[in-house]
């Protein structure tokens, strides 16, 4: 197979150049629109994130309020259960110091077998 020169004359040479030219402009087109798509998308994007992060925070800020009265009311059943067991050691020494016994006495035994 007999293979013929790529450009042989001063015409040839003129028309790749000139296609190279037009392949070069063609390509900074491109990225040009590349670009602004690529902001288009990010603009669009924020359009549809902002919305979605304003509901969150609300919904962040609605569970920290009911996780706080939780607290708040978990911390009262405490203050009262303690209150409760206090006046009902002063009122009953003995027995309670025997419950203590016997409840360490178990605990004792169960730490011992592991």
């Amino acid at each position: 197979m007999v293979q013929t020169p790529p450009v042989t004359t001063k015409q040839d040479v003129d028309a790749a150049d000139n296609m190279l030219g037009s392949h070069e402009g063609g390509a900074a087109n491109l990225a040009e629109r590349g670009a602004a798509l690529a902001n288009a998308a990010l603009e669009v994007s924020h359009e549809y994130i902002t919305p979605l992060r304003e509901a969150g925070q609300g919904y962040a800020e609605r569970l920290y309020k009911a996780g706080e009265q939780r607290a708040q009311e978990a911390a009262f059943y405490a203050e009262l259960g303690y209150e409760e067991t206090r006046d009902l050691v002063r009122s009953y020494p003995v027995q309670a110091l025997g419950i203590a016994a016997g409840v360490g006495v178990l605990l004792g035994l169960l730490v011992a077998r592991r």
